[in-house]
This record gives C-alpha cells, sequence and structure tokens, in this order.
C-alpha cells in the first residue's frame, strides 16, 4: 500500500485535463524535478522466503493466496484473463522479470529516479495479478518515484486517465492518502463512466479495532472497489494492519503473500496493497473475452444466416444495424459490462462471508474466491 501525505494533498495541483498528453513517450523517464513531497513507498513488512520460494516453481506450485482465491481451478476452467488489459498504477514493474513470461506489454512512467531494486513495490503487486490472470496483459504505469516532470498526485491523475484511452479493462492502485482529493476523484469518475473496473487497497492504517474508522483515497470512493487484507488462516481472520471503514467492500489475501522481485527473483511482503491484486487479477478472469486456447469472441468463425458461408464478421447477432459487418465489441464470458453487473456478479457467486455475520467493516462482503467454501476450507 502506497500512501501520500497531508502535504501533498493540500497543495494546489491544476488538471490536466481529461485525457493525457499524446506525445507522451513510453515509457517517460524524464527527471528534470526532484519530488519536494514526503511520498514515499511504505515499508510494505517485508517476510523472509521460505524453503522452496523461487521462480523455478512459482508456476508450478502457485503460492497460497493465489490458490486460496481460486487460481488453479480458473486455468482448469479456462478463465485466465486472455483478451483482458490491466493497468497497475504503482511505483514502476520490472517487465523483463522472467515470471512475466513477456504479459507487461506496455509501460509509461510519469516518476523515475528510484531504482525498481528499492521500489519493488509495483513488481510485486503486478506479479500477483499475472499469477491469477496470467493470459491477461498488463500495462505498467509509474507514479513514484525520486524524480519526475510531474507531481505524484499528478502522475496518478494522468495514469487513471492513460489507462482508459490505452483500454484497460482493470485498473488496480495499491496506494492511497489521507483525504480526497478532487482531480484524481474525477479521474477515477472518468474511468468508470467508461466501464473499468477500479480496484484499490484499503489501507494499512489499521487499529484491530473495528469500531474505528481509517479511511484512504482512492478506496473510500464509491466508484472503486475497497479491499481489505486477510490471513491464511482458517476463518480468514483480517490482518490487524489492515484499515477498517464501512467503504471496504471486499478481502483477499495480505499476509505472506509470495511474489515477484525485481532482477528476476521472488519475496514475501504483507499489505493491503497485496490482497487488492487477488482481487483486481480475480476480476481480470471473470472478464476474459474467451477461455484459455480458444480463439477470441470477436474472431469466432460464425455462418452467415442468409448464404450459409463462414465469415468472421457476423458473431452472436452483432450491432450491424447498417449492414455493414461490423462486429460488436466482444464482452466477458461471464456477460459482465461495467462495475455494477461485476458486483452482482461477486456477489451472487464469489463471495464467501468471513467474520462476524453479513456486511462488516473490516472485510466488507467476504472474500472473493472462486472456490466453494468447502472447496476452500480442505486448503487449511
Amino acid at each position: 500500500y502506497i500512501h501520500y501525505s497531508i502535504k501533498e494533498f493540500i497543495k494546489l495541483q491544476s488538471i490536466m485535463g481529461n485525457t493525457p498528453p499524446s506525445k507522451t513517450k513510453t515509457p517517460v523517464t524524464i527527471k528534470t524535478r526532484k519530488s519536494k513531497a514526503s511520498f514515499q513507498v511504505p515499508k510494505s513488512k517485508v517476510l523472509a522466503n521460505i524453503e522452496g520460494d523461487s521462480i523455478d516453481t512459482l508456476n508450478v506450485n502457485l503460492p497460497e493466496g493465489i490458490r486460496m482465491t481460486g487460481g488453479v481451478k480458473l486455468r482448469d476452467d479456462g478463465y485466465t484473463g486472455k483478451g483482458v488489459k490491466v493497468a497497475v498504477i504503482d511505483s514502476g514493474v520490472d517487465k523483463d522479470h522472467p515470471g512475466f513470461n513477456g504479459k507487461v506489454v506496455k509501460q509509461v512512467w510519469y516518476r523515475s529516479g528510484t531504482p525498481l531494486s528499492r521500489d519493488y513495490h509495483g513488481t510485486h503487486v503486478a506479479g500477483t495479478v499475472h499469477l491469477m490472470a496470467p493470459d491477461a496483459e498488463i500495462y505498467d504505469y509509474r507514479v513514484f518515484g525520486s524524480r519526475g516532470e510531474y507531481s505524484i498526485d499528478q502522475a496518478i491523475v494522468l495514469a487513471i486517465d492513460q489507462a482508459r484511452v490505452d483500454g484497460c479493462n482493470v485498473i488496480n492502485m495499491s496506494l492511497g492518502g489521507p483525504f480526497p482529493f478532487p482531480p484524481i476523484e474525477a479521474a477515477v469518475k472518468r474511468a468508470y463512466d467508461a466501464g473499468i473496473i477500479v480496484v484499490c487497497a484499503a489501507g494499512n492504517e489499521g487499529d484491530n479495532n473495528p469500531l474505528t474508522n481509517e479511511l484512504s483515497w482512492p478506496a473510500a470512493y464509491k466508484e472503486c472497489i475497497s479491499v481489505a487484507a486477510v490471513q491464511k488462516r482458517d476463518g480468514l481472520p483480517v490482518a490487524t494492519f489492515s484499515s477498517s471503514n464501512a467503504q471496504v467492500d471486499y478481502s483477499g489475501i495480505g499476509v505472506n503473500v509470495l511474489s515477484l522481485k525485481p532482477g528476476g527473483d521472488v519475496m514475501r511482503l504483507s499489505g493491503t496493497s497485496m490482497a487488492c491484486p487477488h482481487v483486481a487479477g480475480f476480476i481480470a478472469c471473470l472478464l476474459s473475452k474467451s477461455k484459455a486456447d480458444e480463439r477470441p469472441n470477436d474472431e469466432i468463425v460464425t455462418t452467415d444466416p442468409d448464404t450459409g458461408v463462414f465469415c468472421g464478421c457476423c458473431r452472436g447477432g452483432g450491432n450491424d444495424a447498417a449492414g455493414l459487418g461490423n462486429p460488436v465489441a466482444p464482452s466477458s464470458l461471464f456477460g459482465i459490462e461495467g462495475d455494477a453487473a461485476l458486483r452482482k456478479v461477486l456477489n451472487e457467486k464469489f463471495v464467501i462471508d468471513i467474520g462476524i455475520t453479513g456486511p462488516d467493516n473490516e472485510t466488507g462482503l467476504g472474500f472473493i474466491t472462486y472456490l466453494s467454501k468447502d472447496e476452500l476450507m480442505r486448503l487449511f
């Protein structure tokens, strides 16, 4: 979870417009101005690797958090995020890490200056997205670093808008601040209105008391899915550091999470930052345009009802009102279009109530997983 300071929030910033500059280089690595703000990648709790942790075994023996979220079953059923674009707005991603298998397809860095060996947060977060949804494409938007042409809050606004322009389906933001910030809220609303699912870490300011509220933005915006962190133990107890408030929607595994480390290795971290990409990756799987080893929906060869000729332009009754043969945009296998439809599917099929019965401020509606309760319990 990346936290930005009160000082940064109270600075007046001009909104950069609805869309980022069209001539932004990829990646942007301008080093013209040092950050004067106290924004930093928080020291997510780093835990020692255990015997067997290695990049060679990571895809063979998926991490516990991935398995508990249903990663193995999703693969078996063919839901791997194929045709889905996931934006990771964070501290930068090591795109050449062999664990990504070439799935980091675009990088736009609004800030830099700090080596990824120190800013490992983004690579770890993106790694979890990839392990959950191995066929999804990852778009890396770096908004943290010691130098950059834009302030961090400006960079976040630009990154959200660029993700929208790039056609991303899901945005993962394992970051936050103590107050709402209107330009970021406006960018989130633009993404939401475009049908993008915005998933955010609930925050690491929890005091282990569900009766107190620790709010963080952008997670607290109603357009965002706010994800709390739970432990990999029987009953899925909430992590003591996880922020609690009425805006928490769901929970994911966020303690002792194994994922990728810049430079080709693996590492373990704890935080709501780690819970967030479990849920974002799971959502990417639900948004899959086609199953693994199948042609995408917009490439399905169908038969023209009038001529009997096989063609690729009349898929499923399309939107070709003018008779021009233009296919409709491919939809997900679960028929999910937008935030409201996604929440309906999640709530009906993929949430296991944990903690107190019903919605609560610590875990929201419950733990997101593709597994049944019995299947999940068998993992303990």
